[in-house]
């Protein structure tokens, strides 16, 4: 039995996962040490993985350290794939964790792995379990703030859009801007790497995939507990 857990940009998700099973998932603003002696009351883990993109509170790794054996996704972790990518050390634990986790739900195809949060990352593994790139673009609400952070009369407006094709206030525009801008890159990429992979899976995850998922023209799955899984995957092969 494992605790894997994922430390985003925003959010951080946990999950008890034993045997490929995910007996318990949570979303959290914050996890901390108290946090973790809570879960251990109720579930009997031996492992503790962490996948981080985010900051590791200090507290919580030193406890982890100290009291649990704790596996961290770095770059020095051995890997049940083959990664092509120049710069292997710079490239996100959580976007590793995340084709991990869609070549071993979907072994006998491509896949591509579209994680919409803070961020949007598209990456591409090969049945052949062969990590061969991907992108990374801002998400909507980085969009939303960008455009009043850099303007001088742009105001900051809260996510929205999707009921017209055109705005008819700034606020409309914006939201337009931010939201079906990212539909529409989102819908061309898929088109471009199927034009690439005849016969590939493309999954959403992240915190805005079931958000997008309804707006998208296209056959997708969506799974919100990718990377997770994908980390589970990762621990065991390090066992």
């Amino acid at each position: 039995m494992n605790l894997c857990i994922d430390i985003g940009n925003s959010y951080i998700k946990i999950a008890i996962i034993e045997e490929n099973e995910i007996l318990h998932k949570d979303v959290r603003s914050s996890f901390s040490v108290s946090d973790l002696d809570r879960i251990r009351k109720d579930y009997n883990f031996q492992r503790v993985g962490i996948s981080a993109s985010g900051r590791i509170p200090k507290d919580l790794m030193h406890h982890l350290q100290k009291n649990d054996h704790l596996f961290l996704l770095n770059a020095d972790a051995r890997l049940p794939i083959e990664i092509k990518y120049n710069t292997p050390k710079t490239l996100g634990r959580d976007r590793i964790a995340g084709v991990v986790g869609a070549n071993a739900l979907y072994p006998e195809t491509d896949s591509c792995v579209i994680d919409i949060g803070t961020c949007i990352t598209y990456d591409v593994i090969l049945k052949s379990k062969t990590y061969i790139g991907g992108n990374i673009a801002p998400g909507v609400e980085l969009r939303l703030k960008s455009m009043h952070d850099y303007t001088a009369a742009l105001p900051l407006v809260k996510r929205g859009g999707l009921e017209n094709l055109l705005g008819l206030t700034t606020e409309e525009a914006l939201q337009n801007g931010a939201t079906l801008g990212t539909l529409l890159e989102i819908e061309s990429f898929i088109r471009r790497i199927r034009e690439k992979h005849d016969e590939i899976n493309v999954i959403l995850t992240g915190g805005d995939a079931d958000f997008f998922a309804k707006k998208i023209n296209s056959e997708i799955f969506v799974n919100p507990n990718l990377v997770l899984i994908g980390l589970n995957v990762i621990m065991n092969f390090n066992d």
